[in-house]
């Protein structure tokens, strides 16, 4: 029962505080709270099961309570119109509210109102393009349950890269010689991001940044990944004197071809991260490097050498291991 009204609380305050609201962008906009919410407090904010579909996370539930809803007279369907301009618009039922008469807790109140300035007067496609690149969806394979709770609480869990971004990654990978700028990381340890590293594996799939993820790329272990770029160089596995960026690449990419986190290219993926986080310590790799010379082994050690006998310094000179 307080799951349902929860959820029916969600759909009238959603419907009371957006101007332009048709259940497809209701159904995005509780998964972000969801998403906020889950990354504020450590719970989630309801009950109702997000899947992986072709246009991003939906809940099926969303539309039965709408109906409850409906039913109860708590909000009402005004016929409406895509565009200012009726030539080139469609008529759409939006949800109204006839107001929050329920109360909501303090942190729910938060989440949502954070939503409502982030969100609320986006495009449909912007939310899209959001919801799309959120971990939570990347991660979870085509048509299966989103399940944000194995999934270890991080600072970066809500944001997402934007197509710039996304864009950088991919001349990343298509080209190492390109520049790549500093985006979004979880932590102060690593900077790279879970989102980049993801962003790499699509890339190396051929997916286009631009655009929706391919359906058949989606699913990794999440993780996995955060626990790879969360190594510290320190730790026992490295002797305390090897604290260059060298050791730091080479022992991300162990981490991450360890982690077997990706169906596929995971070997590329974490060759690709650690050559990405040595870009932002200003090195630079000739752009064939990979095809050139793959490295014979996966151990801290190889890894090691070969990024020693790959890697360029900012001067142009090659580095000597």
């Amino acid at each position: 029962m307080k799951e349902r009204d929860t959820l029916q609380n969600l759909i009238k305050y959603f419907g009371w505080t957006i101007p332009h609201l048709p259940e497809v962008k209701l159904n995005k906009l509780i998964y972000i709270a969801q998403l906020y919410h889950y990354t504020n407090y450590g719970e989630l904010l309801t009950g109702a099961r997000f899947f992986s579909r072709s246009y991003g996370p939906h809940a099926p539930a969303i539309s039965s309570a709408i109906k409850e809803a409906l039913a109860r007279k708590a909000i009402y369907l005004e016929k409406s119109r895509t565009s200012a301009d009726p030539t080139y618009s469609n008529p759409v039922m939006i949800i109204k509210s006839r107001g929050p008469k329920d109360k909501l807790s303090t942190p729910c109140l938060n989440t949502v109102r954070a939503v409502v300035e982030d969100w609320g007067d986006k495009s449909f496609a912007d939310i899209i393009n959001y919801t799309t690149r959120t971990i939570p969806f990347l991660s979870t394979t085509f048509r299966e349950r989103i399940d944000l709770t194995i999934i270890d609480r991080f600072h970066g869990l809500k944001h997402a890269l934007s197509l710039s971004q996304r864009e950088r990654i991919h001349k990343f990978v298509e080209a190492n010689d390109e520049e790549v700028g500093q985006d979004i990381s979880y932590s102060e340890s690593c900077p790279i991001s879970l989102h980049e590293v993801v962003e790499i594996y699509l890339a190396l799939q051929g997916d286009s940044p631009e655009k929706i993820p391919s359906r058949e790329y989606l699913g990794f272990y999440a993780p996995a990944v955060l626990k790879a770029l969360s190594v510290d160089v320190g730790n026992e596995k490295i002797p305390e004197k090897y604290l260059t960026d060298i050791d730091n690449a080479a022992q991300l990419t162990h981490e991450l071809i360890n982690s077997m986190s990706f169906r596929h290219y995971s070997s590329r993926v974490a060759l690709h991260t650690g050559m990405l986080l040595l870009k932002r310590s200003g090195y630079f790799f000739g752009r064939d490097a990979l095809e050139d010379r793959w490295p014979q082994g996966n151990d801290f050690q190889t890894l090691r050498e070969w990024f020693f006998s790959t890697a360029l310094g900012p001067q142009d000179t090659r580095i000597q291991g």
